[in-house]
């Protein structure tokens, strides 16, 4: 064996792996300066450095993986004669410099990526990563170079790859010098590197390979997050998207949440309240005789990133909302509300057909007919049923999924510049106020029907821009809150004058439907789709603000409800319960959550994402596949959170709660797949 030669090559490859473990070091240390709040770490000092050491696991096991050709050349290098030492030294000296650059630029770029997906989600790369590649890439792109430092990026490629540069230049020097034959002993030790870098891959002894489980540290979401690097991140996020694809089994689903029947999850979930709903989840709504005469048209608008911490900012010098502060008073707002996903198309999927599954749209089920859609109850009553969004109708494949789910008119950026050719486009499309003014519009033809129209907002994104015909509203940021934003104050600012343009061209809308006889018998329903986490650090104890977004309501007046809390904690799972019963009589519907100026339930609840639940006690986030229990800091502002004992009675019945939730509804989707694959067959 060529035990010289073997030595003297994986030594000098050991340099590379050295440096490669400390440029994950370095992620991890930028990773916690940037991100972590220091206040609230100073009780997790441990754990801080036990996740240095976890962390180090997780990228020890990285390193190993693309090392691998490496580790290779060091197993041949055993069983060269002696005489091909020289050439395959050099061999050895110029693939090792080239292979290895390739790797950290693949390495380094995730590690990048990961670091600004969570300063945008504040999470690792996730789910949503997926939806990256299935968007509007043009705008994607756009968004990247307008909203990210890519000079700073290009410098941190440079620096790195001088790095490695630097160390390839002491590895070529080391590799020019005579082979001297030393004690076989060290030779011999380094024989350990196979096994070891068997180990290393697997990152663990024991039975199980490296997990998620192995992050669970401490009691802080922040300081397990620590454990992760880019590269497990991506591959727990492909596991969790295989997990969570649109598999229509609907005996495995009951078998993985531990249910017999379908039937045994609609008992687990209405527990002593069997009149919630029926065995197939419909509801009807109460007969009324004035609704029969008299059925509203109905507006709902799903508002791009409209934000219930931009509400409670709000102020006269700080005008987060324009013209809508003005409106409050006279509209229902329940502010202690939470979006059904953190992502566009899942929150859309969700209103539409009420599902945990996304994103169907693009997946094989689209021309699925959902028996869940929020079109059926308005077309059993004689309703015209709308889709009008200022981007692409054909964004995501929306307009495919759409055609199946009873919509009459499905409507986009091409429609609305046919009616303003000189409308004011940007990156994703046509900005919301030419989208309210086609609403107007439609609202305003006279064809002896009611209308049902669902409105999809996009200005509010990256990149933030307002139209030039819109005259913003001053905007001075307190200094206090200069210190907790997590990007520069002009992406900040473009951000605000975003939402701020935003609200108020759904303050327009609402203005001008009640100052014309429209306002009398249109109902306006409204909320973000999700919160806006780019600008502003969440930790987990603000988790409920992090997913935190408005409900509004314009009722008119004779259409107005007698009881309302604005303080009842609520989620999109309950918009279109509340709309149906505002608008129809006697209409059957399938339950997605309960009517909000109702108190047929007696459990009120908000869910999102379908791994984050709240009521009036508390809420529990499942962050790696463990839950997190708390209970509210004030609960009669219900903002703030405090960590509280997961075994908790009470922790575990919202955990049952939710899991049954989720349960029926999966079922409820798969059943119409399943029916509509049949029909399929016999055709």
């Amino acid at each position: 064996m060529n035990l010289d030669l073997f030595r003297r090559l994986s030594l000098n490859g050991l340099k590379y792996f050295l440096y490669f473990l400390f440029v994950f070091f370095l992620g991890r240390l930028s990773f916690l300066i940037t991100f972590g709040n220091f206040t609230d770490l100073s009780s997790y000092k441990v754990g801080v450095i036990e996740a240095f050491i976890v962390g180090a696991r997780f990228d020890v096991s990285a390193i190993c993986y693309g090392f691998l050709p490496v580790v290779l050349l060091w197993l041949i290098s055993l069983f060269l004669p002696k005489r091909f030492n020289i050439g395959y030294s050099r061999f050895y000296g110029s693939f090792i410099k080239y292979y290895l650059i390739f790797v950290l630029v693949v390495f380094l770029s995730l590690i990048i990526i990961d670091y600004f997906f969570y300063q945008f989600f504040q999470s690792h790369i996730n789910l949503l990563f997926f939806g990256i590649f299935e968007d509007d890439t043009t705008a994607v792109l756009n968004s990247v170079w307008t909203d990210y430092p890519i000079f700073k990026i290009l410098i941190t490629y440079v620096i790195a790859i001088v790095g490695l540069l630097f160390v390839s230049k002491r590895v070529k020097k080391s590799l020019a010098r005579p082979i001297i034959q030393q004690s076989k002993a060290l030779s011999l030790v380094l024989l350990l590197l196979f096994p070891l870098v068997f180990v290393g891959m697997r990152g663990s002894v024991g039975v199980f390979t490296l997990r998620r489980e192995h992050t669970n540290i401490t009691a802080n979401e922040f300081v397990n997050s620590l454990c992760y690097n880019a590269l497990y991140s991506l591959k727990f996020a492909n596991s969790e998207r295989k997990e969570n694809r649109i598999n229509p089994d609907i005996e495995s689903e009951l078998k993985a949440n531990g249910y017999e029947s379908l039937l045994g999850v609609l008992q687990h979930y209405k527990g002593e309240q069997l009149d919630l709903f029926d065995n197939n989840l419909e509801r009807k709504t109460a007969y009324s005789e004035f609704l029969e005469q008299n059925p509203p048209n109905v507006i709902f608008l799903q508002m791009e990133s409209m934000s219930n911490h931009y509400f409670d900012m709000n102020s006269k010098e700080f005008n987060l909302i324009g013209d809508l502060a003005g409106q409050l008073d006279d509209l229902y707002y329940f502010k202690n509300s939470l979006s059904a996903y953190n992502g566009t198309i899942q929150t859309l999927e969700n209103f539409i057909l009420g599902t945990p599954k996304t994103i169907i749209s693009q997946s094989v089920y689209f021309d699925t007919p959902f028996s869940s859609a929020i079109t059926l109850p308005f077309k059993s009553k004689g309703y015209d049923t709308y889709f009008l969004t200022g981007a692409s109708i054909s964004w995501r494949n929306i307009d495919k999924m759409l055609q199946k789910q009873s919509f009459d008119y499905i409507e986009g950026k091409n429609n609305i510049l046919e009616s303003y050719p000189g409308a004011e486009e940007f990156a994703w499309g046509v900005h919301d106020g030419y989208l309210m003014d086609y609403i107007l519009d439609k609202l305003k033809v006279d064809d002896g029907k009611p209308k049902f129209i669902f409105g999809l907002t996009i200005s509010n994104h990256t990149p933030f821009v307002v139209p030039k015909s819109y005259t913003t509203q001053p905007i001075v940021m307190p200094d206090s809150l200069k210190q907790k934003i997590r990007v520069d104050e002009q992406t900040a600012y473009a951000n605000f004058y975003s939402h701020q343009y935003g609200a108020a061209m759904l303050a327009k809308l609402i203005e001008e439907v009640r100052n014309s006889p429209l306002g009398e018998n249109t109902i306006i329903a409204a909320s973000g789709d999700h919160n806006i986490r780019q600008v502003f650090e969440y930790s987990p104890e603000e988790g409920f603000l992090k997913r935190s977004v408005p409900i509004l309501f314009y009722i008119p007046e004779k259409y107005k409800p007698s009881n309302f809390d604005q303080e009842r904690v609520s989620s999109h799972k309950d918009i279109f319960p509340t709309l149906f019963n505002l608008s129809l009589s006697e209409a059957i519907y399938t339950y997605t959550g309960d009517n909000l100026f109702g108190n047929e339930s007696k459990y009120h609840f908000a869910i999102n994402d379908y791994n984050f639940i709240a009521d009036s006690i508390g809420a529990v986030a499942i962050e790696n596949n463990q839950p997190y229990y708390y209970t509210w800091s004030n609960p009669s502002q219900k903002r703030k959170l405090k960590i509280d004992e997961a075994n908790s009675t009470h922790a575990k019945y919202m955990l049952e709660k939710m899991k049954s939730f989720t349960t029926m509804k999966t079922i409820k989707i798969y059943q119409d797949i399943n029916k509509a694959q049949e029909l399929k067959k016999q055709l």
